[in-house]
């Protein structure tokens, strides 16, 4: 197998950062290096990134989410970039790191998730980890009147609203994110870099897609106090005719729930912590997944 070391300082390591951007290109297609290079990778995201002879072999990252639920902190972990170079596979490497992994962070947090595509829907049960289920709460909408600003988080006006508003939190959410401006921005930064909105009358940042008939909420950021539905109707374009939100609300009364369905993904729970999934229907912010 040749000599395997598991690193954790891959951010601060330029060969080991290499080693870590060309493994997840080549076997997710995503590029971290705008992201670093833009100075947004924070001590948040942490691979482990296990090498054979000094070359990227496997990974498992920690991404620490910190957030609230029924009034009190929590912290969570999901577990990302899970992959192995195609030339090493079949050799139990993929095993090896997730096994430090759990070790390592088993007792450092309440809970721990992953999302696993439908190629290794039976890896994650060896390891204690069973099925869940997140939902999606939307509904009808409305009225939409498109009274927004679109936000430039790419000039320094903008990128500092929304980090002003991101300090703010999202008063809406049953699970707010906290203390991750990183990840935010590795959306904002790039996929949704166009779909920043600013509601003055509200004094609300909202990140929102337009998808036809639909507004997909993901996040808000604002004071206490603010209306959602202003907010929502505000976001929305005249051809909107329902809200779908991109987290979990805390008044769920106006919404109806259905089982969160997306293609090759499925959500798992390590077993023997905190299931954040069970007690009511309940998703994580889609902004959170790293």
């Amino acid at each position: 197998m040749g000599n395997f070391v598991i690193h954790q300082n891959v951010r601060e390591d330029a060969e080991l950062r290499e080693g870590f951007f060309d493994l997840a290109r080549q076997v997710f297609g995503l590029d971290f290096d705008s992201w670093y290079q833009a100075g947004w990778w924070t001590d948040r995201y942490l691979p482990h990134l296990l090498t054979v002879d000094g070359q990227a072999a496997a990974n498992v990252s920690v991404n620490l989410i910190d957030t609230q639920r029924c009034g009190a902190p929590r912290r969570y972990i999901q577990l990302g970039t899970v992959m192995t170079a195609p030339a090493f596979r079949g050799r139990g490497l993929g095993r090896r790191v997730m096994e430090a992994v759990l070790d390592q962070w088993r007792d450092r947090c309440d809970g721990m998730y992953l999302y696993a595509n439908d190629g290794a829907l039976d890896f994650y049960p060896k390891f204690g980890f069973r099925p869940a289920q997140e939902y999606l709460h939307i509904r009808p909408l409305e009225g939409g009147r498109d009274g927004t600003e679109a936000l430039d988080v790419g000039a320094p006006a903008g990128l500092a609203l929304l980090r002003s508003h991101y300090a703010m939190g999202n008063p809406f959410s049953a699970l707010p994110m906290a203390d991750n401006f990183g990840l935010l921005m590795f959306y904002c930064g790039s996929f949704l870099k166009g779909c920043v909105w600013f509601v003055p009358e509200q004094d609300a940042v909202v990140i929102a897609e337009r998808r036809g008939n639909e507004l997909l909420c993901h996040d808000i950021f604002c004071p206490p106090g603010r209306d959602l539905e202003a907010i929502l109707l505000a976001a929305a374009g005249p051809e909107t005719e329902r809200a779908a939100l991109g987290f979990t609300p805390l008044d769920t009364s106006r919404w109806a729930v259905q089982p969160l369905c997306e293609e090759d993904t499925t959500l798992f729970v390590l077993e023997g912590k905190e299931d954040p999934f069970a007690a009511a229907p309940c998703r994580m912010p889609s902004l959170s997944h790293a």
